[in-house]
């Protein structure tokens, strides 16, 4: 067995059988050279290991940039409020945007 085999093995076996007991005393109950696993231990991380490719992050916010169009005003006439007012003071009120309305040869 490999020497990176041998070593996670014993480190899986200690995680799984610790039952309370420090990894020193996990290595004598099992007859295990401590010190040579701690000097692999301390060696280990810094072997090197295949660098996966890394994949973009995927982005969790996406920037929305709105454009406010300014759009000019249609040179359209329009009646929003008309007025008939007679000559004893009376008068009618007309509040529509469409013309038809004050058109209309319904009158009341």
């Amino acid at each position: 067995m490999e020497t990176k085999e041998y070593f996670e093995k014993v480190m899986q076996d200690f995680n799984q059988h610790r039952n309370g007991r420090s990894l020193r005393k996990y290595c004598q109950d099992e007859g295990i050279d401590y010190k040579w696993l701690q000097e692999y231990k301390r060696t280990y991380p810094n072997e090197t290991k295949p660098v996966q490719e890394s994949k973009p992050e995927p982005q969790s916010f996406i920037p929305l940039v709105i454009e406010e169009e300014k759009t000019q005003p249609k040179p359209v006439w329009q009646v929003s409020h008309l007025r008939l007012e007679s000559s004893d003071g009376g008068f009618i009120d007309f509040n529509s945007n469409n013309l038809a309305a004050v058109t209309s040869p319904q009158m009341p």
